[in-house]
């Protein structure tokens, strides 16, 4: 089965806003998040796009005038098309444009009962997706936000009843181990059927069958009927001005042995689709451009082998300048200050975390848990900045320029100037594995395990910075302006290794058997129940 969802969304410099608020016309309150599209009239051709705010409002703008069609769909509710016309280049506000929610016309058909959002089932939380609406297109980041007790913050962190999600699986498997961030923003929520909220065990206390308290709350999404078979992919793509991108693609591939997911990400508005960074929109100031690509594989051969694993690439760019003017009201001296910064920062990283689980007979499990990740990189910063006995604006256009700062000087305005740059550099390797053997020895809960842990990392930062200082109003034996020069170079390699060997032996305890008197019961009954020649009123039961 093949699926594909595509959102473009254009924006145009020319100013003929249309605006107006979406209504649901049952409940007459606002429709949120709501696809509202800009269609030529001629054609029906995609213009532009916009999303309802918790108001209900949207704006957009056309191109230029003539006549357009506006068409608004939501989840739930049956498409609304109005023919629209933008004359001499004025504003349109279509006020309030009211969706019916969608019906089928059924013959002798009542509603009973609403769909449960959610039912307990033991320590179980079992949410039904269809029950929460999500934008067309949207990643299950969305669908989270909606469950009762859940939270999602700025950096990707899930809580579920005040609890953490440390896993994401779907269908009960693991996808992308130990990075849920990935999961969040790359899974669509248009598979999702059901979504389970729960503590699993660890891997010895599922092994054995003794817990130890090393409990993990997961979120196991389940698909829904005939997504978790065959070839299905999902494209979100987004397009702006300044050369704004956004892309946002998936492709799964799953058999009744085989899941195959493939992700990518790509964009300059600081959205980082994928952990190892902020979340959400926010991806720090400047101009910040990120790629990602991840894989993860599902591979199950019942009562014998199971293989999980997940890599994934990052890269970032970013840009940053700052500039900054500083007027202080309480030091005379240096009352003034202009400061400008320019950084660029680079960094690359791979990660890879995998679970292979084999039982070569039914009492004996080995499992091996190998992560590795590598990280590089390296960045590049200018400042300069000055401090003035009066505004320097009075006096020059630009108080950093060198020629105005000679100005400046043969004025007696000059309190300092410093100047510094700064190149740096670091890299990271991590390697991590868990090595598990245990032996069932009987069916009553008698275990011999056998548990290794290891991990190796070794990381390296450089970094050299260069530093000028002038001091106007300080002078030297010779008379002139007192000048510090700084060099530095910094290096801190570090190496460190670990590792743990445990042996456990499980024996199960038996509770004494309780004791049970018989009173007044004829000779011949109690022959019965102890036909040996030790037999007496206390029976053992």
């Amino acid at each position: 089965m093949l699926m594909a969802v595509m959102t473009v969304a254009t924006a145009h410099g020319q100013e003929r806003a249309i605006s107006g608020v979406v209504i649901d016309g049952d409940t007459k309150e606002p429709a949120y998040q709501a696809t509202v599209r800009l269609l030529k009239a001629t054609d029906s051709t995609l213009i532009t796009g916009s999303i309802t705010d918790d108001r209900g409002l949207f704006s957009m703008n056309a191109p230029s005038d003539g006549k357009f069609i506006i068409k608004i769909t939501s989840v739930g509710f049956d498409p609304l098309i109005k023919d629209i016309e933008v004359k001499q280049g004025k504003n349109l506000r279509l006020g309030k444009l009211v969706i019916t929610p969608a019906s089928v016309l059924l013959e002798e058909a009542k509603v009973t009962a609403y769909t449960n959002k959610m039912t307990v089932k033991k320590d179980t939380f079992v949410y039904n997706a269809d029950a929460f609406r999500t934008p067309e297109g949207s990643a299950i980041e969305e669908l989270v936000k909606k469950l009762p007790g859940a939270e999602v913050d700025d950096d990707g962190k899930i809580t579920i009843n005040g609890k953490e999600v440390k896993k994401i699986l779907v269908d009960g498997k693991e996808f992308m181990t130990g990075d849920t961030k990935t999961a969040m923003k790359n899974l669509p929520s248009s598979i999702v059927n059901k979504v389970k909220a729960y503590d699993q065990k660890s891997d010895l206390a599922r092994i054995t069958g003794i817990e130890d308290g090393n409990e993990e709350t997961v979120l196991d999404f389940g698909l829904k009927p005939g997504m978790n078979k065959g070839l299905f992919s999902n494209l979100d793509l987004g397009l702006g001005t300044h050369s704004r991108y956004s892309w946002n693609g998936m492709m799964s591939y799953f058999t009744d042995r085989h899941r195959i997911m493939l992700m990518t990400n790509a964009n300059n508005v600081g959205d980082r689709g994928f952990g190892g960074g902020r979340g959400g929109r926010s991806g720090g100031n400047g101009l910040n451009s990120s790629k990602m690509v991840g894989l993860n594989y599902n591979f199950e051969e019942k009562k014998k082998l199971k293989i999980d694993g997940s890599i994934r690439w990052n890269h970032s760019d970013g840009d940053v300048f700052s500039k900054q003017s500083v007027e202080s009201f309480v030091s005379r001296a240096g009352a003034f200050s202009n400061t400008i910064n320019q950084k660029y920062t680079r960094s690359d990283s791979w990660n890879f975390q995998g679970k292979l689980e084999w039982q070569p007979d039914t009492a004996t499990n080995i499992m091996f848990r190998p992560t590795v990740s590598v990280t590089k990189n390296d960045g590049d910063s200018y400042g300069s900045s000055a401090s003035y006995n009066d505004d320097p604006y009075q006096y020059v256009f630009d108080p950093l320029e060198l020629v105005s700062i000679e100005k400046l000087a043969s004025d007696s305005l000059m309190v300092n100037r410093r100047t510094n740059s700064n190149l740096s550099y670091g890299a990271n390797t991590n390697l991590k594995g868990t090595f598990q053997i245990n032996r069932r020895l009987s069916n009553d809960g008698r275990n011999l395990t056998l548990r290794g842990e290891g991990g190796y990392t070794d990381t390296e930062n450089k970094s050299i910075s260069t530093s000028d200082l002038i001091l106007y109003q300080i002078q030297t034996a010779a008379g002139n302006d007192s000048t510090y020069y700084t060099n530095r170079y910094n290096l801190t390699p570090s190496q460190n290794w670990n590792y743990t060997i445990q042996v456990a032996y499980s024996e199960p305890l038996r509770q004494p058997r309780s004791k049970t008197v018989v009173h007044q019961q004829p000779q011949n009954q109690l022959q019965h129940l102890y036909p040996e020649p030790h037999a007496h009123n206390n029976g053992v039961c």
